[in-house]
């Protein structure tokens, strides 16, 4: 029996016998290798893999069971394969879905079956439905596949010597998945169970299987959960730590006492506690009741937490007490913000933002930076307004009105009030020094922002007072007249005269920085710093750890207080500060400089975890992240109940974290719609890996030797990734051909996979014994260091040779570059190769296997820069006016392989008008996705949340792609000679157009003369 295992921590082909032992590994390449069938008459295994593969596709591998005689099949994009009885001819799917969490996708990346034939050396298409036909099955005269044909995946025929097609089972609730052939029988998975159909006969059966297994993975256990904490806070007086691990509440001492678990509810996700100034109650968000309310429990976890908000559906984050300890504001995905009274449970609305960000964190879309003010009356915040400026807006409660007091020209946001109520502090992007690009006249701001403070009232002295040494004589005053200090810790009542109150700003003498997240206590203003990083209004990339500064209010200086912390909060009375940096949580004095922290000890942060439960948990959560966060109500008109119905009744029969994952990818793909995801989780069983080195080559075996030659080197580096390629270093004179007969010492023979010789040797020096004989007289020996990835020595190969491929074509009229994603892969690539070819006649803009990420119209608006004007030079040639101006004739190549900002590419380049586009219609996923989203094991998912129209309003690209101008597909037998159909496509079209329509650089008058 042929199986994909991980017993070394890759995907691999192995083998067992009928009775499930003598396993042994067949295949050993660090990629991942995936079983598809046997052949018929050599009886080798078919495996698909990506192992020689330059970006997202695989091909099909024959190999024996000794791993031995591996064969790469002629097909240049095949996930799945069926041979006919002769083995003369195989059915096969070029692209694999299987894993896509997308139900009746119609996009071009939709599978059809194909069929090689060996003999004559030619491919066809047998399917052409717009939907899905896959896993093809040949059984006598008929291709079996599973179709959605009707809307569900069935199992249906198609008859080779008629070319027909028919209906075999018609399942209606759930699809067929992943069937496999045996003689005359097909068995399949339906549901969660096993089924069986007999060809002959038509009929279809549910295969009755019971194993009798402990299932370990079901069993509750106790498990530290401290590398799972979502959020901390503290007591007031700062000496117990308020945490948020795996979805419960804990508080921790900073020194003496217990650990509590107050929540101790493993089922339900609690989140986002905040302990009240008061130290009476923590108050917390729990999904219990089936959505997130809040809750308040006594600090001691001696009663039973009270609920006090009751909702029908929503997602609720980030609470904040009042420093009276009578209201909570709170915010959820309406972008709204609110306040609760603890006493009454009235919820008020306090405002609503009407813009957002694209592509920021959940917990962060606006309104989500509200304050409040030390007398519990007004709350501060932030929202967009409609230049999508961010402004800061106090909202009163009192009255219930809003006061914008932001100018309206720059972005403030995260306020703080001082604790004496009479300044508050916000962040400005204000502070513009320009950064200059290297290579043209191009500039960004980094490090933009300011701490900037208002005063509340008109005659509030200013917080930043100038210094003098004179000294003030102030009269004296009398014992009996001097006013008595009162012990009322009451604030006093906060008046705020709003007129004007936008004029009275001052700047913190900071430098400009990327400040984040203020907090105030009567000595100091406390924010966190970096000097790096991507502080956009974009999460592009991740912050990362940040320094926590505190501005001294007396003297006006800045210290440090703690370095590299992912979060802090500080006491309500102002004395403490506790931290997050990594797994550790801490708590430090206020006053602290250049702390090494204080780690406090979380060994007791523990749960007796219930996997089902924790299962049901996650499940639900992701049915209402859906409901709550996809980009329209309606549910693009799907019963969103029924699908929580249907695929709930299978939660019970779930035996392992992965399981779960194929449960809600299930759920979510019911959706019909791109970008639903749904990844990772808290996987109990895992192998080690084993890693294998690669010396970026292709292989041959001399079949009369039994020796391994070098077929093919890789030699072009990554300069950007600073990866080379490992035999390209000088004074190793490996050459293609030779042959390599020992690695460290152990003779190298075809009688072993190549790739078991260089088990965990990736990173290592290794000597290797090569010739250009079969011989170890004369051989050479050489040190060399294998890499554990050799995919972007493959790709720059390719990518490379395109490029003189067309150079030579075109006699260096041409030039060509490649964009791999709309992100930080095209933002690497494109300078490289863009700079050095903007003069030339043509370009072409080759977008296929383009992964997306963002948009791409920073990579075509450099293309589309047009020539407006041009300066003379007296010793050197003329300038075009911009630089760098592109003059050249323009095509763009895409195919099915290009998805997301990869369908944005040629939408985008067709629109501006930049030339033509050649090759298949690309994926088809424009419903993007502006965060991920947590689940409480550490897994994720994702909501599709924004879908693209056009500026007539229709709809366009989803669940379509985008059809090219010219449509080419790539042929096997072409692409296994070298030629690339496309390419030469986008060569020829260039050329024809540089005919016709030359790009002439004009001649000037001559000089003027002053006559």
């Amino acid at each position: 029996i042929a199986f994909t295992g991980e017993y070394d921590g890759n995907a691999d082909v192995f083998v067992m016998n009928i009775h499930g032992g003598d396993i042994r590994r067949v295949t050993f390449h660090p990629g991942a290798d995936i079983v598809v069938g046997w052949h018929p008459v050599s009886n080798k295994i078919i495996f698909s893999s990506a192992r020689n593969s330059f970006s997202r596709f695989q091909k099909l591998y024959l190999i024996n069971v000794d791993g031995t005689g591996l064969e790469e099949l002629i097909l240049h994009e095949a996930v799945q394969g069926s041979f006919s009885p002769d083995g003369n001819k195989i059915a096969y799917n070029r692209v694999g879905r299987e894993h896509r969490t997308w139900k009746r996708y119609q996009g071009g990346l939709a599978q059809d079956i194909y069929l090689f034939d060996f003999e004559k050396m030619k491919d066809s298409r047998l399917t052409d439905f717009k939907g899905t036909d896959r896993i093809p099955m040949w059984i006598g005269d008929k291709i079996y596949f599973s179709s959605d044909r009707d809307r569900v995946l069935n199992i249906w025929a198609y008859d080779t010597q008629s070319g027909q097609v028919e209906q075999i089972t018609f399942h209606k609730e759930f699809d067929v998945r992943r069937p496999s052939a045996s003689g005359n029988h097909i068995v399949y998975e339906l549901g969660g169970s096993l089924w069986v159909l007999d060809v002959n006969s038509g009929e279809t059966n549910q295969v009755m299987v019971e194993i009798r297994s402990e299932l370990p993975e079901l069993r509750p256990y106790w498990k530290n959960v401290d590398d799972l904490i979502t959020g901390v806070d503290c007591s007031p007086e700062g000496n117990r730590a308020l945490i948020v691990a795996r979805g419960e509440v804990f508080t921790v001492p900073q020194k003496d006492g217990p650990t509590r678990n107050l929540t101790n509810a493993c089922g339900s996700r609690e989140k986002d506690a905040a302990w009240s100034p008061d130290g009476k109650k923590i108050a917390y968000l729990s999904d219990m009741s089936g959505e997130y309310e809040i809750y308040i429990i006594d600090p001691f976890g001696k009663s039973e937490a009270i609920r006090l908000t009751k909702h029908e559906n929503g997602y609720r984050h980030t609470l904040r007490w009042s420093p009276d300890s009578k209201k909570i504001a709170f915010a959820d995905q309406t972008l709204r913000c609110y306040y609760l009274n603890v006493d009454t449970k009235k919820i008020t609305v306090v405002d609503r933002a009407e813009y957002e960000n694209v592509d920021v964190s959940l917990d962060i879309k606006p309104i989500y930076d509200f304050v409040w003010s030390p007398d519990s009356r007004f709350l501060a915040y932030s929202k967009m307004n409609h230049e999508l400026v961010s402004q800061v807006h106090i909202y009163a409660l009192e009255t219930g009105e809003t006061h914008c007091i932001s100018q309206g020209i720059f972005n403030d946001f995260q306020p703080a009030f001082s604790a004496d109520g009479n300044y508050l502090f916000f962040i400005s992007n204000r502070r513009f020094d320009p950064t200059l690009c290297d290579f043209e006249w191009e500039m960004v701001y980094k490090k933009v922002a300011g701490i900037y403070c208002l005063t509340l009232q008109k005659d509030t002295p200013s917080l930043l007072p100038f210094y003098s040494d004179e000294v003030e004589i102030k009269p004296t005053v009398s014992e009996k007249a001097k006013p008595k200090k009162s012990n009322d810790k009451t604030p006093a009542k906060l008046q705020i005269d709003f007129e004007g109150i936008a004029e009275r700003i001052e700047a913190l003498p900071l430098p400009r920085g990327n400040y984040r997240y203020l907090s105030a206590n009567e000595n100091s203003l406390f924010y966190l710093n970096k000097d790096e990083g991507d502080f956009n209004r974009f999460e592009f990339r991740s912050i990362g750890a940040m320094d926590l500064y505190a501005f001294s209010l007396k003297d006006q200086k800045e210290n440090s207080v703690i370095k590299g912390i992912d979060s802090y909060k500080l006491s309500a009375d102002g004395s403490k500060i506790v931290y997050k940096k990594g797994k550790s949580v801490g708590i430090i004095d206020a006053s602290a400089t250049d702390s090494k922290g204080n780690e406090l000890n979380l060994s007791d942060v523990k749960i007796l975890l219930e996997p089902l439960k924790e299962w049901t948990q996650i499940f639900h959560e992701a049915w209402r992240m859906e409901r709550d966060f996809y980009y329209e109500s309606g549910m693009h008109g799907i019963d969103w109940v029924a699908m929580k119905e249907k695929y709930q009744r299978l939660l019970p029969y779930i035996s392992c974290r992965q399981d779960l994952r194929y449960l809600i990818g299930e759920l979510i793909g019911e959706l019909n719609t791109s970008h639903t995801y749904v990844f990772g989780g808290d996987v109990q069983r895992k192998a080690d890996r084993v890693n294998v080195g690669l010396l970026g080559v292709d292989w041959h075996v001399d079949t009369e030797a039994r020796r391994y030659q070098f077929k093919k080197i890789y030699r072009v580096a990554d300069w950007t990734s600073q990866l080379f390629p490992p035999l390209s270093k000088p004074g190793v004179d490996v050459r293609e051909g030779d042959y390599l007969l020992t690695v460290n010492g152990v003779d190298v023979t075809a009688d072993h996979n190549v790739f078991s010789y260089f088990e965990n040797l990736a990173g290592k020096q290794i000597t290797i014994l090569v010739n250009d004989k079969p011989i170890k007289s004369g051989a050479r020996e050489y040190t060399v260091k294998p890499i554990g990835n050799e995919y972007s020595l493959r790709y720059q190969d390719w990518m490379e040779n395109n490029r003189l491929l067309v150079e030579k074509k075109s006699s260096g009229k041409i030039g060509y570059l490649h964009l791999p994603d709309t992100y930080l892969g095209s933002a690497r690539e494109f300078p490289k190769y863009f700079y050095s070819q903007t003069r030339k006649k043509g370009l072409i803009i080759d977008g296929r296997f383009n992964g997306g990420g963002l948009d791409p119209d920073i990579f075509l608006r450099r293309l589309d820069k047009k020539t407006l004007a041009y300066w003379t030079r007296r010793y050197s040639h003329d300038q075009t006016i911009p630089d760098l101006a592109v003059r050249a004739h323009m095509v763009c190549i895409t195919n099915r392989q290009a998805g997301s900002g990869g369908d944005m590419l040629p939408l985008e380049f067709r629109k501006k008008g930049l030339g033509p586009v050649i090759g298949t219609r690309s994926w088809g996923g424009l419903v993007g996705v502006s965060c991920w989203i947590s689940l409480i094991d550490g897994g994720g998912m994702s909501a599709p949340d924004y879908r693209i129209y056009d500026t007539d309003g229709q709809w366009i690209v989803e669940n379509e792609g985008v059809s090219p101008d010219v449509e080419i597909d790539l042929d096997p037998v072409e692409v296994s000679r070298g030629y690339d159909a496309q390419l030469e496509e986008a060569i020829k079209i260039l050329m024809k157009k540089n005919q016709t329509d030359p790009l002439v650089w004009p001649e000037h008058l001559p000089f003027p003369k002053d006559q």
